[in-house]
């Protein structure tokens, strides 16, 4: 069933603008923001970015040491350090609100 715009010009005005708003939230949220939320959570998303960086990033060393000069331990120390430290923010964000 189609609707013609002509007959239910304050519909199709409607249709218009919804369809206006949800290209433009996407447009906003871009790549990132659509796995981590919209653009009022940026810090979030940044933090969530970091926590999947990292665990990525743990992962690929677990099974593929990048260098054998550099301590497989530092360097989960140092990816974990990031985890924890954004997670803190996360929750310490949202304890605050």
């Amino acid at each position: 069933m189609t609707i013609d715009p002509l007959e239910h010009p304050d519909l199709a005005a409607r249709v218009v603008e919804g369809e206006q708003g949800r290209k433009s939230r996407q447009t906003e949220m871009g790549l990132i923001g659509r796995v981590f939320g919209n653009a009022t959570e940026k810090p979030g998303n940044i933090a969530g970015f970091a926590i999947a960086i990292s665990a990525l990033m743990i992962l690929v060393l677990a099974f593929a040491p990048i260098n054998p000069k550099v301590p497989v331990e530092q360097l989960l120390t140092m990816f974990g350090g990031i985890i924890t430290l954004a997670l803190g923010y996360l929750f310490g964000k949202s304890s605050q609100s």
